[in-house]
């Protein structure tokens, strides 16, 4: 392969391996944790893991397809990232915040009594405090 073209199509691998990473990690890990995720999280792992993808092309290319040992250090690496990128989507998981519904269903009903001067007053059919009920 030329030498010229060979950077070019590392770029766009890049850029796939990162489509293909954030489409892997929202399918697994979830779209509501990455949401949740704060940014340099999923900036810095897509990235690495990109770089390491083509990082092991670009070995693959250089030594004509023999598998080097800084390929498998790099194949390692990319395989560290990805149960570190499991790690924080679970610790997302279990912090996720909870919705504001349950709360109030936590909550048992509350039941009052409105007492006037000597009148107790009572709902009417409609709902409406009447007076005198008698």
């Amino acid at each position: 392969m030329h030498n010229r073209l060979l950077r070019p199509l590392l770029i766009v691998e890049f850029l796939i391996a990162l489509e293909a990473i954030f489409t892997m990690w929202s399918e697994v890990g979830g779209q509501y944790h990455l949401d949740l995720m704060f940014w340099p999280w999923k900036l810095g792992l897509a990235v690495a893991s990109a770089g390491l993808i083509v990082a092991i092309t670009a070995n693959l290319v250089r030594n004509d397809g023999q598998v080097t040992r800084r390929a498998v250090l790099f194949f390692s690496s990319l395989i560290l990232i990805f149960v570190l990128a499991g790690v924080v989507t679970y610790y997302y998981h279990l912090h996720e915040p909870t919705d504001q519904e349950q709360n109030d269903d936590d909550e048992p009903a509350r039941i009052s009594q409105v007492v006037g001067s000597s009148e107790v007053l009572l709902p009417g059919p409609a709902g409406v405090s009447i007076a005198n009920h008698r």
